[in-house]
């Protein structure tokens, strides 16, 4: 490998460019696919942020409606909101650094730009698709393009995937226990409590199931032949043998991601931490959010209950797969968030700013990139006929 292309930091943008829709469009029609769907995912956001606006008028008290948008920002406490920024920042950067430690362990190489880049990349495509299960893949095709061999390029999303829902099902099971003694027991809560203790033992299956294939492939295979012949029966699954072939597929690359980093286990520890680290911020965000906009006083008390209610937040809506799963994180969040005392005229825009810095950012910088791709792709294609004198493509006939 040489000196110039070893180095994913050093290569050429346009690796990245070769698979992140739409950017190497050749076809009018993939274009317009494109843009429809990137169309109605705005249309969803901007159904999701008049929904929340609604509820928290619904569920205010009558006599504190929302702020205004002027009437918020002169209320801002600007060097909160500076801390605010700051833990953003620290996120982003915790959740590379996972990705560059990933990289440093097993290329022997720290890859920050790149880690980076994958990082957002995830982000993005979770972001638009269903059960936020569309990142890993464009991950993986990402690590790849930039010379990192196809087992590694594979294995750091996977292994990033386990390690940090573990850490959020340990995180999660402790804040929801404690919800009871530091979320007042409306009625909406109690229900949505409920139903998020559902969405954790569900979501939990996911990396109990990885890590038991991994210590007895032979009996979990059993047991999820048995889970897939009881859907089949129920009519849930069409084809369970394609269905457990595809299972078992996917088993076996988590757990051959499992045992490339398990080998250096005290290498792993850094990476448990930042797991932990980017965990406590993702979930602390709406505390700095409230007491920067909220004008809420800062207790340990305080960031407890949120950190509970982001719990329920996030368990609730990953029932409802929508992309991102945008619309059930504003209903959510505005029906219980609104247990936090002094919040009521400021609920709506605190779950806006939250959903902005930890959702909508991402989205609106993916299609960003994709619409300046597709400009840049266009002016370099017609300077290529240019200069080469060639005529343009023809058009596809079912065009």
């Amino acid at each position: 490998m040489s000196e110039q292309s070893g180095r994913p930091e050093d290569q050429d943008f346009r690796s990245e460019n070769d698979f992140l829709a739409p950017l190497n469009r050749t076809s009018k029609k993939q274009m317009k696919r494109w843009w429809i769907k990137t169309t109605a995912l705005l249309l969803l956001v901007v159904f999701s942020v008049v929904l929340l606006f609604t509820i928290g008028d619904l569920v205010s008290a009558e006599d504190t409606p929302q702020l205004r948008f002027v009437q918020l920002i002169r209320l801002i406490n600007y060097p909160l909101f500076a801390l605010l920024l700051s833990i953003i920042l620290s996120y982003i950067l915790v959740e590379s650094f996972k990705y560059a430690w990933m990289l440093k362990i097993s290329t022997g190489k720290f890859y920050l730009r790149t880690s980076i880049k994958t990082m957002f990349l995830g982000k993005y495509y979770d972001g638009i698709t269903p059960l936020s299960t569309g990142g890993q893949p464009f991950q993986i095709m990402y690590l790849h393009k930039k010379d990192i061999p196809r087992g590694i390029a594979s294995a750091i999303p996977l292994m990033r995937y386990l390690v940090s829902s573990v850490v959020m099902t340990a995180f999660a099971a402790v804040l929801l226990a404690l919800t009871p003694h530091f979320v007042p027991g409306r009625i909406a809560t109690v229900a949505l409590l409920a139903i998020a203790c559902v969405s954790l033992v569900i979501n939990a299956l996911v990396p109990v199931t990885i890590i038991l294939f991994t210590v007895s492939p032979v009996l979990s295979t059993k047991i999820m032949a048995t889970i897939i012949h009881v859907l089949y029966k129920l009519r849930i699954v069409k084809n369970r043998y394609a269905t457990m072939k595809k299972t078992v597929r996917d088993l076996r690359e988590y757990s051959e991601a499992i045992r490339m980093f398990t080998r250096k286990t005290a290498q792993m520890i850094p990476l448990i931490l930042l797991s932990i680290a980017e965990t406590f911020l993702y979930l602390a965000i709406p505390f700095f959010v409230v007491i920067a906009i909220a004008d809420v006083p800062p207790t340990a008390e305080l960031l407890v209950q949120i950190l509970c209610l982001s719990v329920i937040t996030r368990y609730t809506s990953l029932l409802l797969p929508t992309p991102g799963n945008t619309g059930a994180v504003e209903a959510t969040s505005s029906l219980i968030f609104i247990t936090v005392a002094g919040i009521d005229a400021y609920l709506g825009w605190v779950v806006l700013v939250w959903r902005f810095l930890t959702y909508y950012i991402y989205i609106l910088s993916g299609i960003g990139i994709n619409i300046f791709e597709i400009i840049r792709s266009a002016v370099r294609s017609r300077r290529q006929r240019h200069i080469s004198g060639s005529p343009p493509p023809e058009q596809d006939a079912s065009e």
